[in-house]
């Protein structure tokens, strides 16, 4: 049974938390791969999501980033192509599908209702890139005639403040 103690922000007994913590150790104490092989990169993903299935865990980036021994940053990093790697190196399309493999569950998961719709959100806007957006357009009703000729726009403009002028037609 779940704790509901609005003091303790993790909702699990001890024995819970306890085995949440021995699966988790089991990532935490992979062995160090050959983190200049994008086969040994791809393979220790791979291990990653087989582990996650065999205990129930639910595949996230920061698992997915302990596993391969690395920190967030330097999976933005790879995932970005701002990396060490060689310029023939499959890096970057490896750690996207990764990503999008975990988004995928995860979106799933929350058309099913498995997932709180907000954490959801806070989870794709900081890590898979997705943000609000609204696009506007704004087209004038009328045309607009000049009231000013550029002379006497020109002279209204303080003179302390550097403007270069081009009234030639393009």
């Amino acid at each position: 049974m779940a704790n509901n103690n609005l003091k303790n922000p993790i909702k699990a007994t001890p024995a819970e938390l306890s085995a949440k913590m021995r699966k988790l150790r089991v990532i935490y104490d992979f062995p160090k791969i050959n983190l200049d092989s994008d086969d040994a990169v791809q393979e220790r993903i791979g291990l990653y999501f087989d582990y996650c299935m065999e205990q129930g865990l639910k595949p996230n980036v920061e698992g997915l980033s302990l596993a391969i021994g690395i920190d967030r940053r330097t999976l933005w990093d790879w995932e970005t192509g701002n990396t060490r790697t060689s310029s023939g190196s499959r890096r970057s399309d490896i750690i996207k599908k990764a990503k999008d493999y975990i988004a995928f569950l995860m979106s799933d998961a929350v058309m099913e209702g498995q997932i709180n719709a907000i954490c959801w959100i806070f989870y794709a806007k900081n890590y898979f890139g997705m943000k609000d957006t609204q696009e506007f357009e704004i087209k004038a009703n009328s045309q607009l005639t000049p009231t000013l000729s550029p002379e006497e726009i020109a002279k209204q403009i303080p003179q302390d403040i550097p403007i270069e002028i081009d009234w030639s037609d393009e």
